[in-house]
Protein backbone atom coordinates (compact mmCIF):
# COMPACT_ATOMS: atom_id res chain seq x y z
CA UNK A 1 0.00 0.00 0.00
CA UNK A 2 1.20 3.43 -1.04
CA UNK A 3 1.87 6.08 1.67
CA UNK A 4 -0.06 9.23 2.37
CA UNK A 5 1.24 13.08 3.03
CA UNK A 6 1.38 16.34 2.63
CA UNK A 7 3.55 17.88 -0.29
CA UNK A 8 3.96 22.00 0.65
CA UNK A 9 4.62 22.43 -2.83
CA UNK A 10 2.54 25.37 -3.95
CA UNK A 11 3.15 28.96 -5.14
CA UNK A 12 1.94 32.56 -3.62
CA UNK A 13 1.27 33.07 0.43
CA UNK A 14 3.41 30.16 2.10
CA UNK A 15 1.85 28.33 5.29
CA UNK A 16 3.38 29.48 8.86
CA UNK A 17 5.82 27.85 10.87
CA UNK A 18 2.94 27.25 13.65
CA UNK A 19 0.32 26.36 10.92
CA UNK A 20 3.59 23.82 9.51
CA UNK A 21 3.72 22.65 12.89
CA UNK A 22 -0.03 22.01 13.37
CA UNK A 23 0.06 18.95 10.94
CA UNK A 24 2.33 16.91 12.52
CA UNK A 25 0.14 16.40 15.28
CA UNK A 26 -3.01 16.47 12.85
CA UNK A 27 -1.31 13.78 10.63
CA UNK A 28 -0.35 11.51 13.72
CA UNK A 29 -4.18 11.66 15.18
CA UNK A 30 -6.31 11.54 11.78
CA UNK A 31 -3.22 9.72 9.40
CA UNK A 32 -0.54 9.95 7.38
CA UNK A 33 3.04 8.83 7.05
CA UNK A 34 4.83 12.05 5.93
CA UNK A 35 5.07 15.93 5.10
CA UNK A 36 7.78 17.19 2.61
CA UNK A 37 8.56 21.04 2.96
CA UNK A 38 8.90 22.38 -0.86
CA UNK A 39 7.16 26.22 -1.01
CA UNK A 40 7.74 27.82 -4.09
CA UNK A 41 8.30 31.01 -2.14
CA UNK A 42 11.29 29.77 -0.53
CA UNK A 43 14.10 31.50 -2.89
CA UNK A 44 16.73 29.15 -0.72
CA UNK A 45 15.26 26.24 -2.03
CA UNK A 46 14.54 27.57 -6.13
CA UNK A 47 15.74 30.52 -7.30
CA UNK A 48 18.55 31.71 -5.01
CA UNK A 49 19.74 28.27 -3.96
CA UNK A 50 23.43 29.00 -4.89
CA UNK A 51 23.38 31.66 -2.05
CA UNK A 52 24.80 30.77 1.40
CA UNK A 53 22.19 29.39 3.66
CA UNK A 54 22.49 31.00 6.91
CA UNK A 55 22.36 29.05 10.37
CA UNK A 56 19.48 30.49 11.38
CA UNK A 57 17.44 28.96 8.41
CA UNK A 58 19.54 25.49 8.87
CA UNK A 59 18.29 25.64 12.30
CA UNK A 60 14.18 26.39 10.63
CA UNK A 61 14.60 23.06 9.41
CA UNK A 62 16.33 21.09 11.75
CA UNK A 63 13.02 22.71 13.87
CA UNK A 64 10.88 21.30 11.35
CA UNK A 65 12.15 17.77 11.01
CA UNK A 66 12.31 17.57 15.15
CA UNK A 67 8.44 18.31 14.91
CA UNK A 68 7.49 15.64 12.22
CA UNK A 69 10.07 12.94 13.71
CA UNK A 70 9.20 13.15 17.45
CA UNK A 71 5.70 12.12 16.02
CA UNK A 72 7.49 8.93 14.01
CA UNK A 73 6.21 10.89 10.93
CA UNK A 74 8.70 11.34 8.05
CA UNK A 75 10.16 14.64 6.96
CA UNK A 76 11.53 15.65 3.67
CA UNK A 77 12.70 18.75 2.02
CA UNK A 78 12.66 19.72 -1.54
CA UNK A 79 15.10 21.19 -3.77
CA UNK A 80 14.75 23.24 -7.10
CA UNK A 81 17.98 23.85 -8.59
CA UNK A 82 16.24 26.81 -11.07
CA UNK A 83 18.42 27.87 -13.50
CA UNK A 84 20.73 25.11 -14.44
CA UNK A 85 20.01 25.28 -18.25
CA UNK A 86 21.56 22.93 -21.05
CA UNK A 87 25.16 22.34 -19.24
CA UNK A 88 26.34 22.24 -15.64
CA UNK A 89 29.04 24.62 -14.73
CA UNK A 90 32.11 23.18 -12.21
CA UNK A 91 30.54 26.22 -9.71
CA UNK A 92 27.10 24.21 -10.11
CA UNK A 93 28.49 20.81 -9.42
CA UNK A 94 30.04 22.86 -6.32
CA UNK A 95 27.39 25.07 -5.01
CA UNK A 96 25.17 21.21 -5.40
CA UNK A 97 27.39 19.05 -3.59
CA UNK A 98 27.13 22.04 -0.84
CA UNK A 99 23.46 21.63 -0.81
CA UNK A 100 23.50 18.25 -0.80
CA UNK A 101 25.81 17.80 1.99
CA UNK A 102 23.69 20.20 4.37
CA UNK A 103 20.42 18.54 3.62
CA UNK A 104 21.55 14.69 4.45
CA UNK A 105 23.43 16.40 7.02
CA UNK A 106 19.90 17.13 8.38
CA UNK A 107 18.88 14.00 8.49
CA UNK A 108 15.79 14.27 6.85
CA UNK A 109 13.98 11.43 5.78
CA UNK A 110 13.13 12.39 1.77
CA UNK A 111 15.23 14.32 -0.83
CA UNK A 112 13.06 16.07 -3.63
CA UNK A 113 14.23 16.82 -6.37
CA UNK A 114 11.88 19.20 -8.15
CA UNK A 115 11.93 20.18 -11.58
CA UNK A 116 8.79 21.60 -11.93
CA UNK A 117 7.42 24.83 -13.95
CA UNK A 118 10.82 25.36 -15.33
CA UNK A 119 12.04 26.59 -18.74
CA UNK A 120 12.33 23.87 -21.46
CA UNK A 121 15.91 23.40 -22.62
CA UNK A 122 17.72 20.68 -25.06
CA UNK A 123 19.89 19.18 -22.68
CA UNK A 124 17.03 18.97 -20.08
CA UNK A 125 16.56 14.89 -19.48
CA UNK A 126 20.61 14.49 -19.31
CA UNK A 127 20.98 17.54 -17.38
CA UNK A 128 18.40 16.43 -14.57
CA UNK A 129 19.59 12.64 -14.53
CA UNK A 130 23.11 13.90 -13.47
CA UNK A 131 21.95 15.82 -10.50
CA UNK A 132 19.69 13.11 -9.56
CA UNK A 133 22.91 11.10 -9.88
CA UNK A 134 25.16 13.12 -7.93
CA UNK A 135 22.07 13.01 -5.09
CA UNK A 136 21.72 9.52 -4.65
CA UNK A 137 25.14 9.85 -3.59
CA UNK A 138 24.20 11.42 -0.50
CA UNK A 139 20.71 10.20 -0.42
CA UNK A 140 20.92 6.55 -1.70
CA UNK A 141 17.22 5.79 -0.54
CA UNK A 142 14.05 8.57 -0.37
CA UNK A 143 14.93 10.43 -3.87
CA UNK A 144 11.78 11.95 -5.06
CA UNK A 145 12.54 13.12 -8.50
CA UNK A 146 10.08 15.73 -10.08
CA UNK A 147 10.29 15.41 -13.94
CA UNK A 148 9.72 19.15 -15.70
CA UNK A 149 6.64 17.48 -17.62
CA UNK A 150 4.62 15.85 -14.97
CA UNK A 151 1.53 15.36 -17.16
CA UNK A 152 0.41 14.79 -20.21
CA UNK A 153 -1.36 18.42 -19.97
CA UNK A 154 -0.18 20.63 -22.60
CA UNK A 155 -0.43 23.58 -20.79
CA UNK A 156 3.41 23.11 -19.47
CA UNK A 157 4.28 22.91 -22.89
CA UNK A 158 3.08 26.33 -23.50
CA UNK A 159 3.94 28.24 -20.39
CA UNK A 160 7.63 26.62 -20.43
CA UNK A 161 8.59 24.96 -24.07
CA UNK A 162 7.77 22.20 -25.87
CA UNK A 163 9.54 19.35 -24.04
CA UNK A 164 12.08 17.77 -25.89
CA UNK A 165 11.45 14.51 -27.79
CA UNK A 166 11.34 11.42 -25.58
CA UNK A 167 11.60 12.87 -22.39
CA UNK A 168 9.08 11.44 -20.74
CA UNK A 169 9.65 8.35 -22.23
CA UNK A 170 13.18 8.41 -21.16
CA UNK A 171 12.55 8.92 -17.67
CA UNK A 172 11.91 4.77 -17.50
CA UNK A 173 15.52 4.10 -18.15
CA UNK A 174 17.57 7.33 -17.12
CA UNK A 175 16.32 7.21 -13.36
CA UNK A 176 17.27 4.45 -11.40
CA UNK A 177 14.59 2.24 -10.21
CA UNK A 178 14.93 3.67 -6.60
CA UNK A 179 14.29 6.95 -7.67
CA UNK A 180 10.43 8.11 -6.95
CA UNK A 181 8.92 9.65 -9.80
CA UNK A 182 6.01 12.70 -9.34
CA UNK A 183 2.84 12.25 -11.44
CA UNK A 184 -0.21 14.98 -11.44
CA UNK A 185 -1.92 12.88 -13.78
CA UNK A 186 -3.41 13.38 -17.11
CA UNK A 187 -3.65 17.44 -16.37
CA UNK A 188 -1.87 19.35 -14.08
CA UNK A 189 -5.24 19.55 -11.82
CA UNK A 190 -6.63 16.40 -13.09
CA UNK A 191 -10.30 16.00 -12.41
CA UNK A 192 -9.71 12.12 -12.76
CA UNK A 193 -6.96 8.99 -11.58
CA UNK A 194 -8.48 5.71 -13.59
CA UNK A 195 -7.17 2.59 -13.18
CA UNK A 196 -6.51 2.69 -16.58
CA UNK A 197 -4.39 6.03 -16.67
CA UNK A 198 -2.43 4.60 -13.41
CA UNK A 199 -1.61 1.35 -15.42
CA UNK A 200 -0.28 3.20 -18.32
CA UNK A 201 1.15 5.72 -16.22
CA UNK A 202 3.29 3.24 -14.45
CA UNK A 203 4.46 1.29 -17.92
CA UNK A 204 5.38 4.59 -18.98
CA UNK A 205 7.56 5.39 -16.13
CA UNK A 206 8.91 1.55 -15.35
CA UNK A 207 7.65 1.87 -11.57
CA UNK A 208 4.45 3.13 -10.39
CA UNK A 209 3.89 6.94 -9.76
CA UNK A 210 4.22 9.24 -6.63
CA UNK A 211 1.37 10.76 -7.06
CA UNK A 212 1.49 15.02 -6.72
CA UNK A 213 -2.22 15.36 -5.78
CA UNK A 214 -3.28 18.74 -7.00
CA UNK A 215 -7.26 17.93 -6.54
CA UNK A 216 -7.35 21.17 -3.82
CA UNK A 217 -4.50 23.34 -5.37
CA UNK A 218 -5.49 27.40 -5.52
CA UNK A 219 -2.32 28.64 -6.09
CA UNK A 220 -2.93 30.92 -8.55
CA UNK A 221 -4.13 34.44 -10.15
CA UNK A 222 -7.75 32.28 -11.11
CA UNK A 223 -7.65 29.44 -8.57
CA UNK A 224 -6.88 31.54 -5.19
CA UNK A 225 -10.26 33.20 -5.90
CA UNK A 226 -11.89 29.84 -5.19
CA UNK A 227 -11.82 27.74 -2.44
CA UNK A 228 -11.20 24.10 -3.37
CA UNK A 229 -14.06 22.88 -0.77
CA UNK A 230 -14.25 20.18 -3.21
CA UNK A 231 -15.36 16.37 -2.72
CA UNK A 232 -12.56 13.94 -3.26
CA UNK A 233 -14.18 12.10 -6.54
CA UNK A 234 -12.84 10.57 -9.87
CA UNK A 235 -10.27 8.53 -7.95
CA UNK A 236 -9.40 4.98 -8.99
CA UNK A 237 -10.55 2.22 -5.96
CA UNK A 238 -7.13 1.07 -6.42
CA UNK A 239 -5.39 4.22 -5.76
CA UNK A 240 -2.95 3.34 -2.80
CA UNK A 241 -2.15 -0.03 -4.58
CA UNK A 242 -1.71 1.81 -8.05
CA UNK A 243 0.71 4.24 -6.55
CA UNK A 244 4.08 4.46 -4.86
CA UNK A 245 2.91 7.50 -2.64
CA UNK A 246 0.02 10.11 -3.17
CA UNK A 247 1.40 13.70 -1.66
CA UNK A 248 -1.59 15.93 -1.17
CA UNK A 249 -0.21 19.75 -2.71
CA UNK A 250 -3.15 21.83 -0.50
CA UNK A 251 -5.15 24.81 -0.30
CA UNK A 252 -2.85 28.17 0.36
CA UNK A 253 -4.75 27.86 3.15
CA UNK A 254 -3.42 25.46 6.04
CA UNK A 255 -6.13 24.38 8.61
CA UNK A 256 -9.22 24.45 5.44
CA UNK A 257 -6.11 22.43 3.99
CA UNK A 258 -6.51 19.67 6.87
CA UNK A 259 -10.00 19.67 6.58
CA UNK A 260 -10.08 18.48 3.03
CA UNK A 261 -6.93 16.06 3.61
CA UNK A 262 -9.44 14.24 6.15
CA UNK A 263 -12.02 13.93 4.14
CA UNK A 264 -9.82 12.35 1.23
CA UNK A 265 -8.37 10.14 3.87
CA UNK A 266 -11.66 8.73 5.21
CA UNK A 267 -12.94 8.55 2.00
CA UNK A 268 -10.33 6.30 0.98
CA UNK A 269 -10.30 4.35 4.09
CA UNK A 270 -13.45 4.13 5.66
CA UNK A 271 -15.28 3.73 2.31
CA UNK A 272 -17.41 6.58 2.43
CA UNK A 273 -18.89 8.73 -0.63
CA UNK A 274 -16.83 11.88 -0.77
CA UNK A 275 -20.08 13.72 0.18
CA UNK A 276 -20.16 11.82 2.99
CA UNK A 277 -16.85 12.11 3.88
CA UNK A 278 -16.48 16.02 3.47
CA UNK A 279 -19.61 16.56 6.33
CA UNK A 280 -18.06 13.54 8.36
CA UNK A 281 -15.02 15.84 8.56
CA UNK A 282 -16.69 19.59 8.78
CA UNK A 283 -18.12 18.21 11.89
CA UNK A 284 -15.19 16.57 13.19
CA UNK A 285 -12.40 19.65 12.60
CA UNK A 286 -15.27 22.57 13.29
CA UNK A 287 -17.56 23.38 15.62
CA UNK A 288 -21.15 22.38 14.85
CA UNK A 289 -21.95 26.00 13.86
CA UNK A 290 -18.83 26.57 11.71
CA UNK A 291 -19.64 23.22 9.90
CA UNK A 292 -22.98 23.95 8.98
CA UNK A 293 -21.65 26.97 7.91
CA UNK A 294 -19.27 25.58 5.56
CA UNK A 295 -21.74 22.97 4.26
CA UNK A 296 -24.26 26.03 3.45
CA UNK A 297 -21.72 27.97 1.66
CA UNK A 298 -19.31 25.34 0.00
CA UNK A 299 -20.67 26.14 -3.47
CA UNK A 300 -20.04 30.00 -2.61
CA UNK A 301 -16.83 29.35 -2.10
CA UNK A 302 -15.56 26.59 -4.72
CA UNK A 303 -18.24 27.41 -8.07
CA UNK A 304 -18.64 31.23 -7.20
CA UNK A 305 -15.52 32.74 -5.72
CA UNK A 306 -14.30 35.98 -4.38
CA UNK A 307 -15.40 37.47 -7.93
CA UNK A 308 -19.36 36.53 -8.00
CA UNK A 309 -19.80 36.98 -4.68
CA UNK A 310 -20.72 40.81 -3.56
CA UNK A 311 -18.93 43.24 -1.51
CA UNK A 312 -22.54 42.67 0.89
CA UNK A 313 -22.09 38.73 0.50
CA UNK A 314 -18.74 38.73 1.69
CA UNK A 315 -19.68 41.11 4.48
CA UNK A 316 -22.41 38.78 5.71
CA UNK A 317 -20.30 35.92 5.94
CA UNK A 318 -17.23 37.78 7.46
CA UNK A 319 -19.85 39.08 10.55
CA UNK A 320 -21.47 36.00 10.68
CA UNK A 321 -17.97 34.65 12.00
CA UNK A 322 -16.86 37.38 13.71
CA UNK A 323 -16.73 35.53 16.88
CA UNK A 324 -15.27 32.24 15.45
CA UNK A 325 -11.33 32.80 16.59
CA UNK A 326 -10.68 29.01 15.46
CA UNK A 327 -8.14 28.80 12.70
CA UNK A 328 -10.35 27.05 9.88
CA UNK A 329 -12.55 30.42 10.51
CA UNK A 330 -9.75 32.78 10.47
CA UNK A 331 -8.83 31.35 6.89
CA UNK A 332 -12.32 31.66 5.49
CA UNK A 333 -12.33 35.52 7.01
CA UNK A 334 -8.77 36.16 5.63
CA UNK A 335 -9.38 34.64 2.46
CA UNK A 336 -13.35 36.46 2.04
CA UNK A 337 -11.07 39.55 2.63
CA UNK A 338 -8.73 39.44 -0.50
CA UNK A 339 -5.55 38.46 1.83
CA UNK A 340 -5.20 35.19 0.06
CA UNK A 341 -4.60 36.82 -3.68
CA UNK A 342 -1.90 35.56 -5.78
CA UNK A 343 -0.14 37.00 -8.70
CA UNK A 344 1.14 35.30 -12.13
CA UNK A 345 3.89 33.43 -10.54
CA UNK A 346 1.65 29.76 -10.87
CA UNK A 347 2.33 30.32 -14.82
CA UNK A 348 -0.34 27.28 -15.22
CA UNK A 349 -3.44 28.37 -13.67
Amino acid sequence: MSELGIVEGFFGPTWSHEARVSFASFLKTYGGDFYIYAPKRDANLRKAWRDVWSDTYIQELKNLRDSFQQKSLKFGVAFSPFGLGSTITPDDWSHLEKRFQILSDLNIDYLGLFFDDMPSTDKLLDVQTQVVNLALRFFPKGLIFCPSYYTYDPILDKVFGQRPAGYVEGLKDAMLEQVDICWTGPKVISEELSDEHLAEVTDLLGRKPYIWENLYANDGPRNCKFLKLRYFTGRSSKLLRSTQAVGFNLMNQPYLSQLVYLSSLWAIEKNLSPEESFKASCFELCSPKLAQFILYHRDDFFKLGLDQLTADQKHAMVTELQDDHSPIALDIKAWLKGEYLVGPECLTD
